[in-house]
C-alpha cells in the first residue's frame, strides 16, 4: 500500500544540480470557484488557498454576500432572479424553464415577496 503522503500529493521528478534524479512532492493547488449554470469563474471567492486557510477568513471574505454569491456569476443570477419574477407574477410557467434554472428560481420564488 502506498504512502499516506504519495496518495494524496502530486509527484514531480527534478534533477538535481548534482545530475540525480530526484521525486518530490507538491500538493496541487485547489481550482478557481466555477458558476453552476454557465460554468464561468466566480469573482469574490478565494482560489489557491488551503481549506486551513480559507476556514481563517471571515465569513464574508469567503464568498460575495449578495443573492447567490459563491454559486452563480452576476449574469445568471440575475437571469434567475428575472425568470423567478415571471413565474411568481404569472407570465411564465415553471414548466417552461430551462432545466438548469429551475432550481435555483423555485429557491428564488420562495423568498421572493
Amino acid at each position: 500500500m502506498a504512502a499516506p503522503r504519495e496518495r494524496r500529493l502530486k509527484k514531480i521528478k527534478v534533477r538535481t544540480p548534482g545530475g540525480r534524479v530526484v521525486i518530490r512532492f507538491r500538493r496541487e493547488k485547489p481550482s478557481k470557484h466555477k458558476c453552476a449554470i454557465c460554468g464561468n469563474e466566480l469573482f469574490g471567492v478565494p482560489h489557491g488557498k488551503t481549506p486551513s486557510q480559507v476556514r481563517k477568513l471571515s465569513k464574508s471574505e469567503r464568498r460575495p454576500e449578495r443573492v447567490f454569491g459563491g454559486v452563480l456569476c452576476s449574469n445568471c443570477a440575475r437571469k434567475v432572479i428575472e425568470l423567478a419574477v415571471y413565474v411568481k407574477s404569472g407570465a411564465k410557467k415553471i414548466e417552461e424553464l430551462d432545466i438548469r434554472y429551475k432550481p435555483y428560481v423555485e429557491s428564488a420564488i420562495g423568498w421572493l415577496a
